[in-house]
């Protein structure tokens, strides 16, 4: 009998302790959502395991940081005013992943005021800083073409992909040049000089689109790009 009024007891002191974590004397919380905002396959979850939050003072000290996994649903603040940045851990290496293709990077800083006593819920969506350009070659182009080499440049990078991979720039580089060399059955080489493409904007996707040229028997190719929200047409033949 003694060991159950025990564990009652235990269980009320435990339900009390969790109502005190919730309404803090003097204290704050802030309980964050947090989605991104260019991901359209992934549900919003609470917390981003792949995500970081740092949270500044106002004298831009760090004043709580959680690397990824480890976001609490509740952080307990003091009153005043934070910065609360949230972000990918690439922000100065995503260049050199995937073998210099580069990966996509995530930031966004929200300024909050945090009162006595409050429980602020705030919902993030943290964009895409770079974008990704990709290629996209027409169909039965290995048949008629032995070899090609698709190679771009923006802000002092050069990086050669294949179909189907993707390279990412930073937006701040203003564009990006294209050019493709390719070498027919024939063992004849067709190639045109790099071409500007420069209203880029972040977490966009440009795929640089191959088509055959009108005239087959010039064994040209007429090339357009295009993104979700516009689309370019060159008068470009190889």
């Amino acid at each position: 009998m003694k060991k159950i009024i025990f564990i009652i007891i235990n269980l009320l002191v435990f339900v009390a302790c969790q109502h005190n974590d919730t309404i803090l004397d003097g204290e704050c919380i802030l309980e964050l959502q947090i989605s991104y905002a260019n991901k359209t396959t992934s549900a919003t979850r609470a917390v981003d395991s792949d995500l970081s939050v740092k949270i500044l003072d106002a004298e831009g000290n760090v004043y709580r940081q959680y690397p990824p996994g480890t976001i609490p649903s509740k952080i307990v603040l003091e009153p005043g005013s934070f910065e609360v940045c949230v972000y990918t851990d690439n922000q100065e290496t995503w260049q050199q992943a995937n073998d210099g293709r580069g990966a996509p990077c995530y930031y966004v800083s929200k300024h909050i005021n945090m009162e006595y006593d409050e429980i602020k819920r705030i919902s993030i969506s943290v964009p895409m800083v770079n974008y990704a350009v990709s290629l996209k070659l027409p169909e039965y182009f290995h048949d008629l073409f032995n070899s090609h080499t698709f190679a771009l440049t923006s802000g002092g990078r050069q990086v050669s992909i294949q179909e189907g991979e993707k390279v990412y720039f930073a937006p701040s580089d203003g564009g990006f040049s294209y050019s493709l060399q390719a070498t027919n059955t024939d063992g004849v080489t067709h190639s045109h000089s790099a071409y500007k493409y420069s209203d880029v904007q972040s977490g966009k996707l440009y795929v640089v689109t191959y088509v055959y040229g009108l005239d087959s028997n010039t064994g040209g190719v007429d090339i357009e790009i295009k993104d979700d929200m516009q689309m370019e047409d060159t008068d470009v033949e190889i």
